[in-house]
Parts: C-alpha cells; sequence; structure tokens
C-alpha cells in the first residue's frame, strides 16, 4: 500500500485489491475497509476512555451547579469512546446513524447546561 509515496507493505491484507484506489476510493463499487482503522478505533476508545476518568471522578465528588457540567461532559466522552468501540467492531451503520448524533446531541447538551450553569453564576455574582 502507498500512502503519500510510503510503502506499507504489511497493509497488504488482500493482494487482490489495488490499493491506490483505497485513498482516492475508486474503488469499483467493492466496499473497502483499511485494517489500521480498526486499531485507530482501538486507540482511540481506549485513550477517551481514560480521559472520561478525571470528569467521572469529579463529577461524584463535586456539588452544585459544577457537578451537572461534568455529568454532561463525563456522558459526552464515555458516549463518544462508546461510538469507537461499535465503529471498530465493523458496525459502521450503527455508529455512525446512531452514536455519532447522540454524541453530538450530548455535546450540545453540554454546551448549554455551561451557559446556563454561567449565567446563573453572573446572576448570583451580580446579586451579592
Amino acid at each position: 500500500m502507498f500512502v503519500d509515496r510510503t510503502h506499507f507493505p504489511l497493509a497488504n491484507a488482500n493482494p487482490g485489491i489495488n490499493n491506490t484506489n483505497i485513498i482516492t476510493g475508486n474503488t469499483h463499487g467493492t466496499l473497502v475497509k483499511v485494517a489500521i482503522e480498526s486499531q485507530l478505533d482501538l486507540v482511540s476508545a481506549v485513550l477517551i476512555f481514560f480521559a472520561a476518568i478525571v470528569p467521572a471522578y469529579l463529577s461524584l465528588k463535586l456539588r452544585g451547579y459544577i457537578r451537572k457540567v461534568t455529568i454532561t461532559l463525563s456522558a459526552f466522552i464515555l458516549l463518544h469512546g462508546i461510538y469507537h468501540v461499535v465503529r471498530m467492531q465493523g458496525m459502521e451503520l450503527m455508529a455512525d446513524g446512531v452514536f455519532e448524533p447522540a454524541s453530538i446531541v450530548v455535546l450540545i447538551v453540554f454546551g448549554a447546561t455551561y451557559l446556563g450553569v454561567s449565567h446563573k453564576k453572573r446572576q448570583e455574582a451580580a446579586g451579592q
């Protein structure tokens, strides 16, 4: 397989596929998944789940408005990690059709929660 004129001999899992067409998308109607893509999804999922540890811990320890923000952030991070796990399993349709939009919705909810909490904090500060 050639990527930017660099040869990757181990990426030739199926010698009958013209690997230059994988990069350009010209595969003549056949579905081709590069093996390294699922490995990248695995690495992404592991790193994302590690990133979820801190806000999840803070969600348990904090109280008040900031707890709502950390809970929604944790929900987004975990849902996005699940997206990568499902995608790694080869279920791209479910990953892209269910978990990606759900992840986007939770991210928007996180932003709305943050704006609501920061607005309440400003009002409390102005009232004192």
